[in-house]
């Protein structure tokens, strides 16, 4: 296994981690007002272990504009449309739209940097997808439905949303790979990204009718849950990711990374003591067998 390969796998099991971490914040404040606090905290996560690492500042101005556009077009649009995909269609619907952003990002690099796509590489993600959408749709069990699960008119807005997303995802990671590629440095690099998605949310507040309670302060056992989703998703986790990016693919950095469904299911199992059925499995093993291709 390389090194890209290593890092893309560590990302999507923090990335695990991190959709643990979310679930009470995201209940309490609401799922878009939540990512903006998550910003905050991330940005100040990743100023400390920038100081602790000690690196000088070492990013070209050239370098920024990509970043920023990056941190926007990914983070900041693609997780605004990606809360109205999962109000509209809930999480698992969401979530098989969303993982086409790992095809999409290998053919937006096929067709914009050049990379090289292999019939097995392409075999991968088709199956790897093919996994993933299975994981997402039979992961949670029939007898819990939840409220999430009912659709909302029209349909054709939330899928519309949920594609959005996806190419927000696809295209922000493309934006990012030939800064990575020059050796930027991931910590630095995810610090400039999180803020200008940061400051976009932020940004986009005073255009929402219904404003939440901006500083509302959270129990303990929810603010734990702000800082833990902060550091395994937008702070270590992203930078695990931008480091997979600094030598490999983007379709098999994308691909490994979109893997974190499956990851999931043996902390559903956990949670609600039911055994993920069958059609989840057979998805994961889809996804494992998708994995070992790549990392060949």
């Amino acid at each position: 296994m390389d090194s890209a390969a290593f890092f893309a796998l560590a990302a999507s099991f923090s990335w695990v981690l991190s959709q643990l971490f979310g679930h009470k914040p995201a209940l309490y404040y609401g799922s878009l007002h939540f990512n903006r606090l998550r910003m905050i905290v991330a940005s100040f996560l990743l100023v400390v272990m920038i100081m602790l690492n000690g690196n000088s500042w070492e990013l070209a101005p050239s370098e920024w504009k990509w970043i920023i556009i990056s941190g926007i077009v990914g983070i900041g649009l693609g997780d605004l449309f990606l809360f109205i995909a999962m109000e509209r269609l809930g999480p698992r619907r969401t979530g098989v739209l969303f993982a086409i952003n790992a095809p999409l990002a290998a053919f937006l690099a096929w067709l914009t940097l050049k990379e090289e796509l292999t019939f097995l590489i392409i075999f991968a993600i088709v199956i790897g997808f093919l996994g993933i959408a299975l994981a997402v749709v039979y992961g949670s069990p029939k007898t819990n439905i939840h409220d999430w699960e009912v659709t909302k008119p029209p349909l054709w807005l939330g899928v519309s949303a949920g594609l959005l997303a996806a190419l927000g995802q696809a295209a922000g990671v493309l934006f990012l790979r030939p800064v990575m590629e020059q050796g930027a440095d991931p910590l630095q690099t995810s610090l400039i990204r999180v803020v200008a998605a940061g400051v976009f949310l932020w940004a986009i507040l005073m255009f929402e009718k219904d404003k939440p309670k901006i500083w509302k302060i959270p129990p303990i056992s929810v603010g734990w849950h702000v800082v833990g989703n902060g550091f395994f998703g937008l702070s270590f986790g992203l930078a695990l990711f931008l480091k997979a990016l600094e030598t490999g693919q983007v379709a098999k950095v994308s691909m490994l990374v979109a893997i974190s469904p499956v990851l999931m299911l043996p902390f559903i199992w956990f949670q609600t003591k039911k055994l993920p059925v069958l059609g989840a499995w057979f998805g994961a093993i889809l996804v494992v067998l998708s994995s070992w291709l790549i990392i060949l």
